[in-house]
Formats: structure tokens, C-alpha cells, sequence
């Protein structure tokens, strides 16, 4: 039986080379953690804000084509929101709350029956609103945090 070993000058990676470089990874990933963590909360009210927006993009659509009203309901208690006729309940990510909403219903014509604003924030501080003027645009925007 032969056992293989290193002559010298070989190059190679000793087991304690291998476990500085694990704690030096280790270390990096444990001062990164908290930074990973508020990008998170950022990227889930900024997700929530757009498929709010997205819902009531499609609640003016289906309005225009179909020539019936549809409506999108805010549940601030529930922390909810739903197209009507036909949509599904639709729950904002964890950590991100409902402020304020209340129904926004379109017309035909692609304007809407009343202006309104849904704000959504969450524990950080950050805050979207979600805006739908009488003329039917919708607008989304970062308002603090």
C-alpha cells in the first residue's frame, strides 16, 4: 500500500488556512445580517405598494373592457385588499401595514368615481402611498422613512 504525500514546494491548503478563511466569512456575514434584514422590510412595502398599484391598474382595465364598474375594497383591519367583481383577497407581506384605504371604483371611460389614497407603511418607519386621482391615473410614491 502506498500513501501519498506531499513533497515540499507543492502548493496546497492546510486545515488551518481553510479555518481562518471560514472565520473571516463568518465574521462578514454576521456584520452583514442586519443590513440584509432592512433591505428585506424596504423590498416587501415597495413590492406591496406596486401590486396595490398593479390591482388597481387591473380593476380600471377590466372596467374599460367589460363596460361594468369594478371597484378595489381596502380591509385595514385585516390587512387586505380585493377587486371586486371576481378577484381574489389579496394580504400585504408580513411587516407591512394598511394605513388608510377605502373602496376606489372606476367608470367606463377609465376615470374614477372618487379620488383616493392608500398608505401602507411598516415598523421602520418607511411609508408608501398609493394615489388614483378622479381623472383615473394612479401614482405610486415613497412618502417617509
Amino acid at each position: 500500500m502506498r500513501i501519498l504525500s506531499m513533497a515540499r514546494g507543492q502548493k496546497g491548503v492546510t486545515l488551518i488556512e481553510l479555518v481562518v478563511v471560514m472565520a473571516i466569512v463568518a465574521i462578514m456575514a454576521l456584520f452583514m445580517a442586519p443590513a440584509i434584514g432592512e433591505w428585506l422590510d424596504n423590498f416587501r412595502i415597495r413590492q406591496a405598494a406596486r401590486d396595490i398599484a398593479s390591482t388597481l391598474q387591473l380593476a380600471k382595465m377590466q372596467t374599460i373592457s367589460t363596460r361594468q364598474t369594478h371597484s378595489v375594497n381596502f380591509d385595514t383591519d385585516n390587512e387586505t385588499y380585493q377587486m371586486t367583481p371576481g378577484g381574489n383577497v389579496n394580504q400585504v407581506p408580513r411587516g407591512v401595514n394598511i394605513v388608510s384605504g377605502s373602496t376606489i371604483s372606476f367608470r367606463a371611460d377609465g376615470t374614477s368615481t372618487s379620488s383616493g389614497t392608500i398608505a401602507i407603511d411598516n415598523a421602520k418607519g418607511k411609508q408608501y402611498q398609493v394615489s388614483v386621482s378622479a381623472t383615473g391615473r394612479i401614482q405610486m410614491q415613497e412618502i417617509g422613512g
